[in-house]
This record gives C-alpha cells, structure tokens and sequence, in this order.
C-alpha cells in the first residue's frame, strides 16, 4: 500500500508541473486570498462551527447515495434521479473547501479530503463525472451543469491542498466536454435547459487559466457563440435590456454571467467587464430584496416587494455574482450587499443548529426547512439531499472571499465581525483582531496583532448605511469621519499594537416599500433587517400595531435577553420600538426571526407611511446620451395620486453635486435639455426620481441610474409603449365574418374558418394570433365570447394566451379539466378559482386585472380572483385566441370566438355586462 502511494505521489507532481497558470490581461480592482485563514468569533463564529458539525461532518454519511448514485450509473433499473442531481456532491465540496478557510477542523480537513478522493474515484476513463447512463452523457439533463459544478470545487480544492490529482480529475472532466463538443458537430445548445448547461462555459474558463490549456479556451468560446440562441449574456449586457427583461432571467444564468467576468480576465475585452457590470447592477437595481436575497420564484421579475418565494440557491448566486463585482470593481458598496445578504438572507436561510437549510426564506412568513419543501429531490440514500441543503452553506462559506481580500498596495477589511483573520500581504504574514461583537455593538476596533516588516495599506470599509462614521486611532493621520461608502485607505509601517476604532451610524432606518409593500416599510439598525416574529409579542400579525417613524430614536435594545424555551436558540438581536398607540412592539434581528417555526414579518406598516419609492427606466442604466432634449421615464403606480416626483441629474454617485432639479411632477415622464459637458467630451451622469408627499421625501434604496452625455451618442430610441384608443382599447375584433379588427392587428388567421355568428378554430392546429406591440405594464381587460366545442382531454386548452416563456405569462384563460381559470406566471404562479364551463353554449369570458388583483368574470359576472404583481414585467409581443403561440406543446382549443377585446385599463363590472361599441373614433385610430 506504501508503494502504491508513493508512485500514485511522483506521478501528481508530474501532472502538477503540467499546470501553466495565465496572467490575467482583464485587470481585477482587488482579489480573494485563498491563503487567508478567518476564525470569527460570537454569534457568525457559532453559525459557523455548527455548519461544521451538524452538517458538513454528517452529510455525506447519512446521505451515502451522495456518493453512491456514481457508481450506480450503468446498473439496472437506472436510477430515478432530478435532472440536477450530479451538482449535490460538487456543491458540498464547494462549501466544505471554502469552510477550511475559516476553522483549523482537522476532521474537516480529512472528510473534505476522502469525499475528494471518492468522487475522483466514480470517474469513468473517458472523464465523466456524473451520475447518468453513458448513452446520455453529457448530452441532457443537467449534466453540464454538474460538470461545471464539479470542475469548481476540483479546482477549489486543488487551490486549497495542492492536491494535483484533483486537477487531474477536472482536467479529464473538461477534456470529455472537448471531447464530445468540440469539432464534433455536437452543440451544447443541442443538451438542452441552456442556461444550466451553458454555465460550463465558466468553469472551462477557470480552468484554462488555472492551466493555460488552449482548447478550453477554444470549447468556452463555442459556447459563448451558443449563448446568441439563447440567454444572450452579451448582447443584453451591452444593449441595456435589464435583466429580468432578458431572454433567459432565470437564477442558474448568474452563472452564466460570471463566465463575463472569466472572459474579460483571459481576453481584457472591455465589452465583457461592460456587460457584467450592466448585468450586475440591474438585479442590484430591480431585483435585489430587503433581505439581501435575490429571485422572485427563482428567476428575475423587476419586482422586489412581490410575496413570492426566495430561493435559497438563488440567494448563493446572487452573492458570488457580487463577489466578482466587487473584485472587478472594488466599489465598496458591492461589499455592503454581501454583508446585507450575509447576515440577514444568508443566515435566516440557515437553521441556528445547522442541521437544515430553507429553500424558500420569504420576507414576511415562515422557515420551512428545504427537506420538506422541496422533497421530491430525495431519494433512497440521500434524504436528506436537495438543490438548497448543499449549496445554502456557501452563504457562510463566501465569508472567506469577501471579509478579506488583496488589492496590489496592501489588503482589503470589508468585514467588521469579531474574530481574527492571518492573511499574507507583500511577501509577509499580518495578523489582524476584531474583539467587539459587532453588529450588535456599533462599533468595532480593528487590532494589528503582527503587521509584517514593510510598509503596506490597510483599506477599511466604511458602510454606505453608516451616514455618519467616527474613526479614531492610536497613531496620527487618520481621517475622523470618512465618506459613507468609500473605502479609508491607511498606508504605514505597521506594527503590532496599532489599532483603529470604527464608530457607525447605527440609528434606525426605515426604507418605503413599493408595489405589494406600498404604505409599510422595512427598518434596519446597522446592517440588520429587523423583524416582528410571533414568539416575542402577545400580538399576532393582523394586531401588529402601527410605527412611529416620528419616535424611532426612543427605540432601545434589550440586554437582558433570553430565549421564549429551552428549545429556541439564542437572538442577536432584540430591539423593542415605540408605536403609534405609545406601546412598544419588540423586533428581531431577520436571521433570529421565526427559527422556531413561529411567524415573522419585516414589511411592517407605519402610522404615517411614506411616499412609495419609484424607479428609473429611460434612459436605460449605462446608456450613451445625446445633449439637447431627453425624456426621462420611470415607474411608479398610475393611482399613487397623493405624491409628487422630482428628477435629479447629477456629476457623482452620491450626489454632492447635483445639476438639474425639476419641479414636482405628477406623472411619470418628463422632458429637460441636458447641456453638453464641458470641457469633456464626454461626461456621465447619475438620476434618480424622488417621491414627494406630505409625510416626506423617498429615495430609491438602490444605486442611481447612470448614463454618458456625449457628442457622438445616437438619437435617443424610446421603446414602444400601448397606444390604446379613447376608452383605452388595444384590440376589438368582432371575429364575424371576414372583416379585419377595428382596432389592433391580427398577425395571422390561416386555415380558420369564419360565419357570421364568429370565427371557428379545429383545436388540432389552428388559432388566432395578434400583434402585442407592448403590454400594459399595470392594468388591462381581456373579453371575448366563447362557444367551446369539445374539452380537451388530459390537457389544457387555451381561450386566450399571452404566455413567453416559463415565468414569463402576463395571462392565459385556460380550461382545464371542464373549468375555465385566469391565469398569470411572473416570478410564481398566480390562478382564479375555476369555474365550470358548458360546450356548445356561448359565454363571454374576461379577465380584469386592477393593480394587484386579477379576476375572473363569467357572463358579465365576477366568480372569483387572486393577488398578482402590480406591475406585468414581460417579454410579450404576441397574443392568440385558441391556442399558445409560444409553446411547442398541444395547448389548442376546439371553439369559436367573437367580440375579442383588450383594453389598457381595468373596466368595471357594469362595462363587461354591456355590448363594446366599435366606434367611429377607436376605427379611425389607428391604421390597418
């Protein structure tokens, strides 16, 4: 066995040779240390050691088919498994390998070490490393997408241990990928569920820099070329869509998205850093939520304040997506979000014991443990297995990526949490300890414990929450109240002893909801969402008594605190504020909230609310502008009557120096000659929209919109918009006879038959398809009357559909089962009551939506309705009467149709019972 070792030894220092590392020619502002060791301390120390014991210990024990499934690949029966489930093992090394870096856990080290060495192991002489048959590697499911996850954690571990035959292992997994895509005439658009598998472009990217290896380079690229069939990452990037606007806004594309980055790192082609740093700051801008967390029914919606679900998966991404920013960056608010989401998203979705994580951790609601929301993913042998248990320790595990990094001068301290961090800098070992138990103090003294030999700069964060940060120090030079978020760069020969005090801002804060949260708003202390959690207050949630925004500084923090039973586990936080009825309502720190299955909410209501942010739509962020007259556009709520907004241009970010300041303006556009910038050619620019009411002013809580003043900028290009008639109407068509819509196009009627009582479609192939230049983004009504000729049968049919793309269907009017249902999909599936329906009778069928509600109304008659988002973010340039044009599926319907009508705004219950006019007005208004 000795033998077997030592030659197994020579031959991984051989292949270690064989690994060329590149320079990179796209430059990073700072890094992530990989040598760096963190030990934290108070309660993240706790959350850590127990994501240590109760889970990365066990988890490949009590889950063997972790494992197992591997080996099982080729057996009979073949394994019943989710397309994904070949990421499971991958994504607990990845975890596992960044927890090394802040715990000395030497059994850590040996478990990461063997489930390393076992997975090698499962590799089949070709390199694959999945777990299906080998008719179908690589080519379906999710396989890619493992294999990328796989390479990663590979390289994770072979930067950590050294360990080549783990490179090794990667390299064989990426020459299959070459192998079997490239010159092959095989696509990896060909593998299906394209933004998942595409995601291999970023791990070939790693690992041709960690290699110099040619060919990954060569296969990242095809895949590059295949991204222009799908989730366009480039293209979208550079042309200013937002992202939950793109072609593929899904949470697995955040990796797609950091293969941006990957690319601007080996070519320096600045059209990569330019599409990432659009992207990036789209989802931080429309997407981003209170928690910190990110997705709205796992994907991008532009809609924060919607009461769906926040994947805990999605959440990782959004944070390693952030990460990269901030390397590509260095912008210190980058490093805000990461502690945002770190110890409010990240931590809730943790359990404190650290034996389950959430899938869903919503803003308002309960923890529910992933095992049983998403239990469909477990298996014999890994029950304890799904997508969110193995990925969520990453929120912890990313600590190691971001609380301390290099940047050519010196290191990076982007987190105050108590503990100490030995990172190397400048050829030298420094030693640094935080010794306060931040973030419930507000303060923190950063302690140099060894400080190297040379002269170096310390860099410290100074929050952008903090509007007024102290710092002091035992030595000179140091500035008293730095600018909120900035970076305070202190350069010195330093020497153990020194030490700087960091005093923050930690007043209460409360931000205005929008949308769903309109009229409540979310209050944080320092970097802390608060929360009302059932287990503290005698009240229940619909006795919550008001806020007193007025008296938020009488707010005070219980010290005494001690858990509701034996079986809570310790708060962070406890604060109790005073409210509107002169009573006080205890909160909790977000992470601390509901942990023991109790209810929490952090959408609170004020006794007074405030104004409801709006936000910013054109010019796009990142646009180029002409100077001369421009129209700036943003979206706020058509019936928000009682405020005003007011436009602000101006030279920085932070807005010192603002240059243009409109009057109050009720609506949601105006006009401003933009002069030209002098002396520059060029110049950019910062707006934001200010909302104005008699309680006070709101600023959107995200980064202003950007745009460059310049010569040479094009005309500015405004998208289309409804162009509805007098009554608001978009589309009326009779549908009797031949004739054409009064008002609308019809794009396409081939084969339909037409008489004069409607028009008749087969249900097999044929429906009626009209153009949707742009749909209304709040408000609308579709009627049409129906005569339904056959149900179908152990399938849907559609009456009307305006469905894109999975999570992307403003409405459908489905019959399913003999019941008729309106139907919406933005971020999670929204759906009336059904109601019985009757063939061959005719009916007028309709949908209204009002705001947030859509409702159903037979004959004239409401039968029911359900929530929907405010706002309709979707793609929809199309709609169909009788089928779905957008899917590949038999979704026909066998009917005939009359008096088709869509209107931009929501008609009362009495218009839907009278006969629509076709006017002599809504003829003439448009066209044909």
């Amino acid at each position: 066995m000795r033998m077997k070792w030592l030659v197994l030894s020579a031959w991984a220092t051989v292949v270690s040779g064989l690994a060329q590392p590149l320079l990179d020619r796209g430059t990073l502002q700072m890094d992530s240390l990989p040598d760096a060791r963190l030990r934290f301390a108070g309660l993240i120390g706790d959350r850590v050691d127990a994501n240590v014991k109760n889970w990365l210990l066990c988890a490949p024990q009590a889950n063997p088919g972790m494992l197992e499934m591997f080996h099982m690949r080729d057996r009979k029966p073949a394994p019943q498994l989710v397309p994904w489930a070949g990421e499971f093992v991958a994504k607990y090394l990845i975890s596992a390998v960044q927890a090394l870096r802040m715990t000395d856990e030497p059994q850590l080290r040996q478990q990461v070490s063997n489930v390393v060495a076992a997975f090698i192991s499962t590799q089949a002489e070709d390199g694959y490393l999945g777990p299906f048959p080998k008719e179908t590697r690589l080519l379906k499911n999710w396989d890619l997408w493992a294999h990328y996850h796989a390479i990663y954690a590979l390289l994770l571990w072979y930067e950590h241990s050294g360990d080549a035959v783990a490179l090794s292992a990667a390299r064989k997994a990426a020459d299959l990928v070459c192998n079997t895509y490239l010159d092959t005439g095989r696509r990896v658009f060909d593998a299906g569920d394209p933004e998942m598998n595409m995601s291999i472009l970023t791990g070939l990217l790693m690992l041709h820099r960690a290699t110099g290896e040619p060919r990954y380079l060569r296969m990242a690229r095809e895949v590059e070329r295949d991204w222009e069939r799908t989730g366009d990452y480039l293209r979208a990037g550079l042309d200013g869509r937002e992202f939950y606007q793109s072609p593929r806004p899904r949470w697995e594309s955040l990796h797609d998205l950091q293969g941006l980055l990957e690319l601007w790192r080996v070519t320096g082609d600045t059209k990569y850093r330019e599409a990432f740093i659009h992207h990036w700051r789209s989802i931080r801008r429309w997407d981003r939520r209170n928690t910190g967390g990110f997705s709205s029914g796992e994907q991008a919606t532009g809609n924060p304040y919607a009461p769906t679900a926040i994947e805990t998966c999605c959440t990782v991404a959004w944070m390693a997506l952030t990460v990269d920013y901030l390397r590509l960056t260095g912008d210190a608010r980058a490093a805000d979000d990461l502690e945002l989401a770190t110890l409010n998203a990240g931590l809730g979705a943790q359990h404190p014991s650290g034996r389950w994580w959430t899938y869903n951790t919503p803003m308002d609601g309960v923890r529910e443990a992933s095992a049983h929301t998403i239990v469909f993913q477990a298996r014999a042998g890994t029950p304890e297995l799904n997508c969110c248990s193995v990925n969520g320790p990453r929120a912890l595990g990313m600590l190691g990526e971001w609380a301390i990094m290099s940047e050519p001068e010196g290191l990076v301290l982007n987190s105050y949490l108590p503990g100490a961090i030995v990172a190397p800098c400048r050829g030298q070992l420094v030693r640094l300890v935080l010794d306060r138990d931040y973030p419930v103090v507000d303060s923190q003294k950063v302690l140099v414990a060894e400080g190297g030999q040379t002269e170096w700069t310390l860099s410290l964060r100074v929050p952008g929450w903090s509007r007024r940060t102290r710092v002091r120090a035992n030595f000179d030079g140091v500035p008293a109240e730095p600018a909120a978020g900035s970076f305070l760069h202190i350069r010195r020969r330093w020497k153990a002893g020194d030490e700087i005090v960091l005093e923050f801002d930690f007043g209460l804060r409360a931000i205005a909801g929008a949308n769903e949260a309109t009229g409540q708003v979310s209050l944080y202390r320092g970097p802390l969402l608060l929360a009302y959690d059932q287990a503290l207050n005698a009240l229940d949630e619909p006795e919550i008594p008001a806020l007193d925004l007025l008296q938020l500084k009488a707010a005070a923090v219980v010290h005494d605190r001690k858990p509701p039973s034996i079986t809570q586990p310790a708060r962070w936080l406890e604060i109790d504020v005073p409210t509107v009825r002169g009573q006080t309502l205890r909160l909790v720190d977000f992470a601390s909230g509901g942990a023991g299955g109790t209810r929490y909410r952090t959408w609170l209501s004020p006794g007074d609310p405030l104004p409801a942010p709006v936000f910013t739509q054109y010019p796009p962020d990142g646009e180029r502008v002409r100077p001369g007259p421009v129209q700036f556009r943003w979206r706020r709520p058509r019936r928000q009557t009682e405020s005003s907004c007011r436009l602000e241009v101006a030279s920085d970010a932070s807005f010192n120096g603002v240059l243009i300041t409109t009057n109050l303006a009720t609506g949601a556009r105006v006009t401003v000659e933009l002069p030209a910038p002098q002396p520059a050619a060029a110049a950019a620019r910062w707006w934001r929209v200010v909302t104005v009411a008699r309680s006070g002013e709101t600023t959107p809580d995200v980064p202003p919109a950007v745009f460059t003043l310049a010569q040479d900028a094009p005309m500015q290009s405004l998208p289309p918009e409804p162009n509805p008639g007098p009554n608001g109407e978009l589309i009326l068509h009779s549908l009797r006879g031949e004739a054409r819509p009064n008002f609308g196009e019809l794009l396409s009627e081939k084969f339909v038959t037409h008489n004069s009582e409607g028009t008749k479609v087969n249900g097999r192939d044929q429906m009626l398809l009209y153009s949707m230049p742009a749909w209304p983004e709040e408000d609308f009504t579709v009627a049409v009357r129906v005569r339904i000729d056959e149900v179908p049968k152990d399938r849907i049919g559609q009456i009307f559909s305006a469905w894109t793309a999975g999570m992307d269907d403003p409405l459908r009017l489905v019959v399913d089962k003999g019941r008729v249902f309106a139907r919406v999909e933005a971020g999670a599936g929204y759906g009336t009551p059904g109601v019985p329906i009757e063939t061959n009778h005719w009916h007028q069928i309709a949908a209204v939506k009002r705001g947030e509600w859509l409702t159903l109304f037979v004959d004239g008659h409401p039968t029911g309705d359900c929530s929907v988002p405010q706002f309709a973010t979707t793609a929809t340039r199309q709609c169909a009467l009788g089928g779905n044009p957008h899917f590949n599926g038999n979704e026909f319907l066998a009917a005939t149709f009359a008096d088709f009508g869509f209107w931009a705004r929501a008609l009362s219950s009495e218009e839907l019972r009278l006969p629509q006019p076709e006017t002599t007005s809504s003829r003439n208004a448009r066209p044909r």
